[in-house]
């Protein structure tokens, strides 16, 4: 008996461990790590911060016209590019990074106006928001098949960029990235659609808008001053960064199967008074819903694990913020300049109490 029970249970986990090889992990290959220390690289000039693991570029001491990331610094392999390293180096003529590096962080290459040429490495994961911000001269990128991320703004801007082809693996793009391109320009389609059925732009000039069946992520809406009303289908699972920045929205129809609302997804929808959040909701991005200056009230569902930096700051007429579950955990100044009348709700136990507590905000234990 004891054999057979044995082998039924060795033929059960054989069975899931070949059901989940099939699965897709969207996991950065980028992991934690204990930093050491910061240092320069007298033979590249190149600033860097070494982990135990790995190094991350940071910066550089000369003003060289290439910039040319080697794949060790310190006999560790280079890994990620930091954020703002290269920053408004406009006299750059060309970027080169190796295929070690997995990320380019946030604004990594902002302003590089005079480059021409952009190699990325092979083994590419995300490309950071801004990171190629204003590369104006830049008229082809190769991006690699296995790249999962592209952040908000990371290629707007560069005026001349018309030839880019976007892997079907990619899983979330961010709103306006490609903005201000040649590339974008040239995209005829209403709804112009990219990677992992994601949703970048909207050519139309429609005030309510049906977003089309299978899209998984919405980043189309960006500074688009026509929409007034949108509709989610059941496909969607993210707002993307930046999707509705500064638009007229004042009506949005979520979905049940959204679990994500990117960094300032609907920031600036200054005629935003009322948003139902769906209750599958898991997370909300930094400054989401910063400078809704219309929007009211506004209920946090039980399954939101993290409400980012900022989130509600400057929405000076929201009146009442109910968080549903004590779990939810809550970045800096999430209310920053919000009204002395604000009255935040939540259960006994809830991280958020102390903060209503500390700004001065009505507390409502429920």
């Amino acid at each position: 008996m004891f054999k057979k029970i044995t082998a039924i249970i060795l033929g059960i986990c054989f069975m899931l461990a070949l059901s989940s090889c099939g699965e897709k992990t969207d996991t950065s290959p980028l992991k934690e790590s204990e930093f050491i220390s910061s240092k320069v690289d007298e033979e590249t000039s190149l600033r860097y911060d070494e982990y135990k693991d790995y190094v991350i570029v940071t910066g550089i001491t000369d003003a060289p016209d290439h910039i040319r990331i080697p794949k060790t610094l310190g006999d560790k392999e280079v890994k990620a590019i930091g954020k703002d390293a290269f920053r408004d180096m406009g006299w750059v003529k060309s970027i080169t990074i190796p295929d070690t590096v997995v990320e380019i962080g946030e604004g990594a290459f902002y302003g590089a106006i005079s480059a021409e040429s952009i190699l990325l490495s092979e083994s590419l994961y995300e490309i950071g928001s801004s990171a190629f911000y204003d590369c104006r001269n830049v008229k082809n990128v190769r991006l690699p098949l296995g790249l999962k991320i592209i952040g908000g703004f990371a290629f707007a801007d560069c005026t001349k960029l018309e030839g880019i082809s976007i892997p079907k693996g990619v899983s979330s793009i961010g709103g306006g990235a490609f903005t201000g391109t040649e590339w974008l320009s040239k995209q005829t389609d209403e709804f112009v659609i990219a990677g992992d059925n994601i949703l970048i732009h909207y050519n139309g000039e429609d005030e309510k808008v049906t977003v089309p069946e299978e899209i998984k992520v919405v980043s189309a809406f960006y500074d688009n001053f026509f929409i007034k009303e949108v509709t989610l289908p059941e496909s969607v699972q993210e707002i993307g960064e930046y999707a509705f920045l500064n638009t007229s929205l004042a009506k949005i129809n979520l979905n049940d199967n959204l679990k994500k609302i990117g960094k300032s997804g609907f920031d600036s929808c200054l005629k935003l008074k009322e948003i139902s959040l769906n209750k599958n909701l898991e997370e909300i991005g930094d400054f989401a819903f910063s400078s809704c200056t219309s929007l009211e009230e506004i209920t946090i569902p039980k399954k939101v694990k993290t409400t980012g930096d900022g989130a509600f700051a400057r929405c000076e007429e929201l009146s009442t913020l109910t968080f549903l579950s004590d779990k939810t955990e809550i970045g800096k100044n999430i209310c920053d300049s919000c009204g002395d009348s604000l009255t935040i709700a939540c259960p006994k136990g809830s991280p958020v109490i102390d903060y209503a507590k500390k700004q001065g905000f009505i507390l409502d234990i429920i």
